[in-house]
């Protein structure tokens, strides 16, 4: 993903690189003819998740949820033409990963966030979410849509036939989302899922300790691919 000024014979554009096609564009703003030469420009870039947001001279140009997750973690500056061109007062700022749990809001499930997924979950780096934290005005399926656009990994306990949870699982599967799924051992589940790798877990005391080792391995599996 690369933020430009100039990009396309546009004044602001997003872009990626297709291996064995190039740069392509994502999103263009704007006439080339409205830069001016030789003049400072101050760009801002922001990357939450799949979340992008640009601006120029304080001013915002885009906000963008990406189809699908960015590869890699590198950044790097770039500059094609025959002027010369500097950057200067280059910052770059990092927060912790997000992870978005969606579940019912209920006992087991209440007792399996608590114990098991938030604790693990933080132990890796990971700033866990459900959506009964989320606070603020606003509607709040849109609200639930920005974090998970802004997420690393989704995790979603699908025991229950609860319609949210599977609405929100749906958006991140319409994102390419990394998604890990748990339920309990023993359910039936629907047919659309049986085909994606499940976490089963007992509710009991012993079960808890397989249910961490697992989850452990997936989050890490996720954030190594990363």
């Amino acid at each position: 993903m690369n933020p430009q000024l100039g990009g396309w014979k546009s004044a602001y554009a997003i872009g990626e690189f297709v291996p064995g096609e190039g740069f392509r564009a994502i999103k263009l703003a704007g006439s080339i003819q409205n830069l001016e030469a030789g003049r400072a420009y101050e760009l801002e870039v922001r990357q939450v998740g799949q979340r992008i947001v640009m601006l120029v001279d304080e001013v915002p140009i885009f906000e963008e949820v990406l189809a699908r997750p960015l590869a890699g973690n590198q950044i790097g500056l770039f500059a094609w033409g025959r002027r010369k061109i500097r950057f200067q007062n280059v910052q770059v700022f990092s927060e912790r990963p997000r992870a978005f749990v969606a579940m019912p809001f209920e006992e087991p499930f209440n007792t399996i966030y608590r114990e098991v997924i938030q604790p693990e979950g933080e132990r890796l780096g990971l700033e866990v979410i459900r959506v009964d934290e989320i606070t603020g005005p606003g509607i709040i399926f849109e609200d639930i849509k920005r974090e998970i656009s802004e997420s690393k990994v989704v995790i979603a306990e699908i025991t229950s036939p609860n319609q949210n949870v599977f609405y929100e699982l749906g958006y991140a599967h319409a994102l390419n989302k990394p998604t890990i799924l748990l339920a309990r051992r023993g359910r039936e589940l629907p047919f659309d899922i049986r085909s994606y790798p499940v976490i089963f877990y007992d509710d009991t005391i012993g079960g808890k300790p397989e249910v961490e080792r697992n989850l452990i391995k997936h989050l890490r599996s996720v954030l190594q691919d990363s």
